[in-house]
């Protein structure tokens, strides 16, 4: 049930930054990364500082 529930969020997700149905823009893509992702991408920029001492 999860796993079915995180496959329908990341669908909506992409039809709506999608202006096509099937296909995403290089600028879609990044709007939906900014938009979308922007903590999970500071969580791994962090991380790779602390590996980096």
């Amino acid at each position: 049930l999860d796993l079915e529930s995180s496959m329908i969020t990341i669908i909506q997700t992409f039809h709506k930054y999608s202006g096509q149905k099937y296909k995403l823009k290089k600028a879609e893509l990044k709007q939906l990364i900014n938009n979308e992702m922007n903590h999970f991408i500071m969580l791994l920029l962090v991380e790779n500082l602390q590996s980096a001492k």
